[in-house]
């Protein structure tokens, strides 16, 4: 390298080999500042900007860096992605090694389930608001169990077996308010 700047690069792992906090330079925690955060990431992203570079590998560098530091803030910005990265930093399992869930829920979500097909077939709109108030109603209490179960599990106190149910469920609630949301751009979109 002749006396051209410093490349602004990490590695070149791939984006699932770095933890995105690290990557990102964020302190790991479930209750970050995503407003400042995002501005730390865009201006970080636009200092690797194509056309900055003259080196063509240098350009292919950047790019890739760019959609690595894409890829980790995707990952931090989504609250259930980010609250299962902290667990996992904590010593909790992740997602893909505990699959637990409470006694009944599958029933349970079967049958919500249910109720949302037929509103849905149906264009009940009434039925579609009930069954999104209860997943939104049951998605805060979640995101407030797994925020204080993680703040005990890093004073050294929490239970992280308990906090992964409440992430395993979060993301089955997380996929139905998705098809709710599904439902009302459909219904908007159609008539």
């Amino acid at each position: 390298m002749t006396g051209a700047s410093r490349e602004p690069f990490e590695s070149d792992d791939p984006p699932g080999r770095v933890d995105p906090f690290d990557l990102l330079g964020i302190e790991p925690s479930f209750d970050i500042d995503l407003e400042s955060s995002r501005s730390r990431v865009r201006r970080r992203i636009a200092s690797l900007h194509p056309d900055r570079f003259s080196d063509p590998l240098v350009v292919d560098r950047a790019t890739r860096e760019s959609a690595r530091l894409n890829s980790a803030w995707k990952m931090i910005e989504d609250e259930e992605r980010r609250a299962n990265l902290v667990l996992v930093r904590l010593g909790g399992a992740a997602p893909e090694e505990d699959r637990s869930l409470p006694p009944d829920f599958l029933q349970d979500i079967l049958t919500i389930r249910m109720e949302l097909e037929e509103a849905i077939a149906s264009s009940d709109a009434s039925e579609i608001t009930r069954l999104r108030t209860w997943s939104e109603t049951l998605k805060a209490e979640l995101r407030e169990r797994v925020r204080q179960g993680l703040e005990a599990l890093g004073r050294g106190t929490g239970d992280a077996s308990e906090v992964r149910l409440d992430l395993n469920v979060w993301r089955y609630v997380q996929r139905m308010a998705d098809e709710l949301d599904g439902a009302s751009d459909s219904e908007g979109s159609g008539v």
